[in-house]
């Protein structure tokens, strides 16, 4: 693939973002236009200012009260910089809210892995192959996505059993959304083995 058509399909957004005294570099490379959101979860991540905490503003533009805008629409382009405004979190709450975006993390690695090992099954099934044909390959396959599915199950332990607080709102809800997502690649998983045993 040529440089010339990276360029085309994906889009590269590289900005800095300031906090107080702090300068975060966020970095966005996606397959379509960056959006707000896209902006909120890396400062997220980042900062460790919660997405429903953040005030980001370019220009005197209030770009968290359209979190589905795209960045150009605003005027944003490489090199750009966009002031955040919001409390950072603190105490236990950051210690269990960056514990769980590292978990988070590790799982979207396991979903892209998971990706792929589709679009081989997919390639297999449109190869019109029999079992035999292909029963190394299908063999690998299903052994691949089990070992997902298993690295899936301890972050799934890890997360459910890390001891958040109530009061810890942020993290509570962090820990919701990071259970949610393993469950449901979890389930993927399952239904990707499956596929694979009945072809």
């Amino acid at each position: 693939m040529s440089n010339k058509e990276i360029k085309s399909r994906y889009h590269i957004l590289h900005v800095e973002v300031q906090h107080g005294s702090d300068r975060f570099d966020i970095h966005l490379h996606l397959e379509r236009p960056p959006i707000v959101r896209d902006l909120m979860d890396e400062v997220e991540k980042k900062a460790r200012v919660t997405a429903m905490n953040q005030q980001l503003i370019f220009r005197g533009q209030r770009l968290h009260q359209t979190p589905d805008k795209e960045l150009e629409k605003f005027g944003i382009f490489n090199g750009n910089h966009v002031m955040l405004i919001g409390d950072k979190l603190s105490g236990p709450e950051d210690d269990h809210f960056r514990r769980l975006l590292s978990i988070e993390k590790d799982v979207k690695l396991i979903d892209d892995v998971l990706e792929l090992l589709c679009r081989d099954f997919e390639n297999i099934k449109q190869s019109q192959q029999t079992r035999n044909q292909c029963d190394h390959i299908l063999s690998d396959l299903q052994s691949r996505t089990e070992r997902c599915q298993t690295d899936l199950k301890t972050f799934a332990s890890i997360a459910k059993n890390l001891n958040v607080d109530r009061s810890e709102q942020d993290a509570s809800r962090k820990k919701k959304e990071v259970v949610e997502l393993i469950e449901d690649r979890i389930n993927i998983s399952t239904n990707i083995i499956s596929a694979i045993s009945s072809y």
